[in-house]
């Protein structure tokens, strides 16, 4: 369970470990699949998703088509919640997205939550079981596990797409003559690259502004003996950070 753990705290790092998160926790649960699904809540759009197993090939149909049709995610929360204890039959049957997106994706049912309610963003995320076959009985404590540290990780996702986002907009002149941007990097023996970076005057404001997420790391034990490795536009060090003690 320990190997599952630390999956999602690495999807917490960087959103390509989502993929092998997804897939270790299918396996260790005995599912057929699960789905990471981030909303903007202005626009309404998928901004991210990631499914794994029998849903894999349909996700690009969810998110052009099916994410609008979709009565199951409104009525999530941060509990768990059954699609079968949702809905009763009839109703499901005369769903589009039911018929022609779960069924013939083959699953049966779907155990999802919504991890993450931001004034911008939500999170929904669902763990499904394919036609024929009933959530394992293990899956329960397997959910009591994994919960915390998969919460944190789509916390860390929806910052880091809010930054990208934010980025993409920042205006051409905000880069004065005294001021560069740096990258923080988490480093625990595999490098989880800044993509974006901030801009900062000196190197020394750059340094405590790595100091200033060290700490906020620091909160959650899994990033013990990590650190922030601060890295100029170039790629050059500039400073390092350890995390904790």
């Amino acid at each position: 369970m320990s190997t599952l753990v630390s999956a999602f705290h690495d999807a917490a790092a960087s959103r390509e470990a989502w993929p092998d998160a997804l897939k270790a926790l299918t396996e260790a649960a005995g599912v057929a699949g699960a789905a990471l699904i981030i909303s903007n809540k202005s626009t309404g759009n998928v901004e991210e998703a990631c499914f794994s197993g029998l849903s894999a090939e349909f996700k690009s149909d969810y998110v052009k088509h099916y994410a609008a049709l979709d009565p199951y995610s409104p009525l999530l929360d941060g509990s768990w919640k059954k699609l079968s204890e949702c809905f009763p039959d009839p109703i499901l049957r005369s769903s589009e997205w039911y018929n022609d997106f779960v069924l013939t994706c083959g699953i049966r049912d779907i155990l999802g939550v919504r991890l993450v309610d931001t004034p911008d963003y939500h999170v929904i995320f669902g763990i499904h079981q394919q036609i024929g076959r009933s959530f394992p009985a293990k899956l329960d404590f397997l959910i009591e596990l994994v919960t915390d540290p998969l919460r944190r990780a789509a916390e860390h996702n929806v910052e880091r797409l809010r930054s990208t986002i934010g980025a993409r907009h920042e205006p051409a002149t905000e880069l004065s003559a005294d001021s560069s941007r740096y990258y923080f990097h988490i480093d625990n023996g595999t490098r989880y690259a800044d993509e974006t970076g901030s801009v900062h005057s000196t190197q020394d404001q750059a340094a405590a502004h790595a100091l200033a997420i060290a700490r906020e790391l620091a909160q959650d034990d899994s990033w013990q003996e990590s650190s922030v490795l601060v890295t100029d536009a170039r790629g050059r060090p500039i400073a390092r950070v350890r995390i904790g003690r």
